[in-house]
């Protein structure tokens, strides 16, 4: 099977040296890969998939230094909730609202997302418009072409 390739930040292409697979990514932290891919389900601010890869197997790639990134801020966030743990417990108020907060992280990513994709639909219903007209122009042009032929040779169209 050939393996295919779907880039979803282009401006990487080129610059594979700077991904990593799930794999990878666990191995830098000393983690299972399943737990990057509950991470990635569960967290709203986990970087975005940069590429595809499709073949006998599915493999996704991550910028490493955005990763990296996350890391450290999860890492933060931890200490800060075990510091804040033993001061004072967080009240379901609180939960709540840090739980509307990441959803509207993930829902204001979506709509990005989104935005992006009917930008590349409308490029590519435009594109194949052109494409009708043009086929379009040329079938007319091949009608004149055959139709002159037949002129020149007294034959009537069927």
């Amino acid at each position: 099977m050939e393996e295919q390739v779907e880039w979803h930040r282009e401006e990487f292409q080129g610059r594979e040296a700077e991904l990593s697979t799930v794999t990878e990514l666990a191995k830098r932290v000393g983690v299972d890969p399943s737990t990057v891919s509950s991470w990635i389900r569960r967290h709203a601010n986990f970087p975005d998939i940069v590429m595809t890869k499709r073949g006998a197997v599915t493999t996704k790639y991550y910028v490493t230094t955005e990763f990296d990134e996350y890391r450290r801020i999860q890492e933060e966030v931890a200490r800060q909730a075990r510091t804040k743990k033993s001061a004072t417990p967080r009240s379901p108020a609180t939960r709540a609202q840090e739980r509307l907060q990441a959803l509207n992280e993930q829902d204001e990513k979506l709509a990005a997302e989104e935005k992006e994709l009917s930008d590349k639909l409308a490029a590519v219903l435009r594109r194949r418009h052109q494409l009708d007209e043009e086929r379009g122009a040329l079938r007319r042009h091949l009608a004149q072409e055959v139709a002159k032929m037949q002129d020149a040779l007294g034959t009537e169209q069927p």
